[in-house]
C-alpha cells in the first residue's frame, strides 16, 4: 500500500512536466549536506531514494512559489516518515519557511511540532534556537520553549551530536540562521557534552540573549557555573545581569562565612551597577559585622613557664661535711 501510494505520488509530478521549474531550491543537495556529518550516501535504502526522488521532482516540476506548499505535502506522507532523510528537510523548510511573508511564527511553528517528533534528531537544538530568536526577549513563550529545551538536553546522552544554526550576516543588516547548504562549508556538529560545557558560543553558535538564556538554565546553583555566567554578561556589555550574578556568588560565600570574600564581591557587584540595592544593602551589613570583629578585645598572649631552679647538693647528719669531719678528729687529738 505504502509502495503504491508512493509511486502514484511519482507520477502525478511526473506528469505535470510542462510547469516551469522552481530551480533555486536545491532541495536534494540541501537535504543530503544536513543529513551526514561525512557524505556517504551508499547505505540510502529503498524508501530514502525515493523521498531524494520525490524532492527532485518536485522541484523540477513546481513553481518557485508552489514548492513551499508541495513541501508540507512531503512531510505529510505516512510512507517517507521511514526515510532517514525527513527531519534534515524539515529542519531545512524550517529555516526556509523564515521568508515566508507571513504574520507572527506560525509556520516556523508548522516545522518545529513535526521536527519534535524526531526526539534523537541532531537538528533540534539548532530548530529550537532558531525558533526561540522570533519570539519576543523573555515572554511566556520564549520561557517555555527554553524549559523545553532543557529538559529534552538533559534527558540526551553527552556523546549525542548536535548541529548549529550557523548565523550569518552583521550588525547593520541583522543575523539570520544559515539556509543554504548546498553550497559552502559542511554544516557543524558538536558533541552535546561540549555544547553544554561551552562558556562561550562554540562555532555556529550566536553570543546573545537566547543562548545565554538557555546556558543560564542548563548550568545552575554552582560557583563555577555563576564565575562562567559573569564572565559571558561582562563580554556582552550586561552590566546589570554581571552585577546579580556577582551578588549570588557573593551569597554563596556567606554562607560559609567568608566576609572578606564576600565583601569584595559586593563591592564588584556595586561598581557593575550602583542601582543594585541588594547587593548595597548586603554590603553594608558585612561591613557592620567586620567592624564587630575588629572591636574584640584581643586574647591575652600566655607567658612562657619559668624552668624551676636546680636543686643544691644537700648533705644530711648521716654524712657531715668532710671539713666539719677533719675540725671534729682534731679536737679529740688535742
Amino acid at each position: 500500500m505504502k509502495k503504491a501510494s508512493i509511486t502514484l505520488f511519482v507520477g502525478l509530478l511526473m506528469s505535470a512536466a510542462s510547469i516551469a521549474y522552481a530551480g533555486d531550491w536545491n532541495l536534494v543537495k540541501n537535504v543530503k549536506r544536513l543529513e551526514q556529518i561525512e557524505p556517504d550516501y551508499k547505505d540510502d535504502k529503498p524508501i530514502d531514494k525515493k523521498f531524494l526522488d520525490v524532492l527532485d521532482l518536485t522541484e523540477k516540476t513546481r513553481k518557485d512559489g508552489e514548492v513551499y506548499e508541495e513541501a508540507k505535502r512531503i512531510a505529510n506522507i505516512p510512507a517517507l516518515q521511514q526515510s532517514k532523510y525527513m527531519d534534515s528537510f524539515q529542519y531545512y523548510m524550517l529555516v526556509k519557511s523564515l521568508g515566508v511573508s507571513k504574520i507572527g511564527t506560525s509556520e516556523p511553528d508548522h516545522w518545529l511540532v513535526l521536527l519534535n517528533a524526531h526526539e534523537k534528531s541532531p537538528h533540534l537544538l539548532a530548530a529550537w534556537l532558531v525558533h526561540m530568536k522570533l519570539l519576543a526577549k523573555n515572554s511566556p513563550e520564549q520561557q517555555r520553549d527554553v524549559r523545553a529545551l532543557v529538559d529534552w538536553i538533559k534527558a540526551q546522552k553527552p556523546e549525542m551530536k548536535v548541529r548549529a544554526p550557523e548565523y550569518s550576516g552583521n550588525m547593520l543588516m541583522g543575523y539570520k540562521p544559515r539556509s543554504d547548504f548546498a553550497d559552502g562549508d559542511y554544516p557543524k556538529f558538536h558533541t552535546l557534552a561540549n555544547y553544554r560545557a561551552a562558556v562561550t558560543p562554540s562555532a555556529g553558535f550566536q553570543d546573545d540573549d537566547v543562548y545565554v538564556t538557555l546556558l543560564a538554565k542548563i548550568k545552575d546553583g554552582r560557583e563555577d557555573v555563576l564565575s562562567e555566567m559573569s564572565g559571558i554578561y561582562r563580554k556582552m556589555g550586561k552590566r546589570k545581569e554581571a552585577s546579580d550574578t556577582v551578588y549570588q556568588l557573593a551569597e554563596l560565600k556567606l554562607k560559609t562565612k567568608d566576609f572578606q570574600g564576600a565583601k569584595s564581591l559586593l563591592d564588584d557587584a556595586i561598581k557593575l551597577n550602583p542601582e543594585n540595592t541588594g547587593a548595597v544593602k548586603e554590603r553594608d551589613r558585612i561591613k557592620l559585622e567586620l567592624t564587630y570583629q575588629s572591636l574584640a578585645p584581643v586574647a591575652p598572649v600566655a607567658a612562657p613557664a619559668t624552668p624551676a631552679p636546680a636543686q643544691q647538693n644537700v648533705q644530711t647528719a648521716q654524712e657531715p661535711h668532710p671539713v666539719a669531719n677533719a675540725q671534729a678528729q682534731d679536737i679529740s687529738a688535742k
